[in-house]
C-alpha cells in the first residue's frame, strides 16, 4: 500500500512522491525534583498520555495547471475548520487518524513542472 491522506467521504489527496517520513511520539510526563535531593529521587508519573507527530516530505511534478490546482488543494488542507483525516504510512503499514498542523511548500525558479511540500499532522481521537 502507498502513502495517502485521505478525509471522511474517502476522497483521497494526491500525495505525489513522498520522500521521506518522520514520526515522533511523546509521554506527557509530569516530573516534579524534590527540594535537596538529586534526580534519581524526582517524582514521575504519566498522567498526561502520548501524542504523536507525523512529517512527511514530497514531490509533486506535473503540468503547471497540476502544480496551481495542487497548491491550492495544499493550502486548502488548512481552512479553520478541519475535520480528521486518515494518514497511512507505507513504512509502517498503519493509518492514523490526524489533523494537519501545517503545511510548506516551494518552488524553485525554472522548476515550473515540480514543488517540494511539506506536511505535518498530529494523530488523535476526535
Amino acid at each position: 500500500m502507498a502513502y495517502t491522506l485521505t478525509d471522511n467521504a474517502g476522497s483521497a489527496f494526491g500525495l505525489g512522491t513522498v520522500i521521506s517520513e518522520d514520526s515522533s511520539k511523546t509521554s506527557g510526563l509530569f516530573q516534579t525534583p524534590l527540594p535537596l535531593s538529586d534526580s534519581n529521587e524526582s517524582i514521575m508519573l504519566d498522567l498526561f498520555g502520548a501524542s504523536r507527530t507525523i512529517n512527511i516530505r514530497g514531490i509533486y511534478t506535473g503540468t503547471v495547471a497540476e502544480i496551481n490546482t495542487f497548491v491550492q488543494a495544499l493550502d486548502g488542507l488548512l481552512n479553520g475548520s478541519q475535520n480528521t483525516k486518515t494518514f497511512h504510512s507505507d513504512k509502517s503499514n498503519a493509518s492514523y487518524l490526524v489533523l494537519i498542523n501545517s503545511v510548506r511548500w516551494n518552488s524553485e525558479d525554472g522548476a515550473v513542472t515540480k514543488v517540494d511540500y511539506e506536511i505535518e499532522m498530529v494523530e488523535g481521537s476526535f
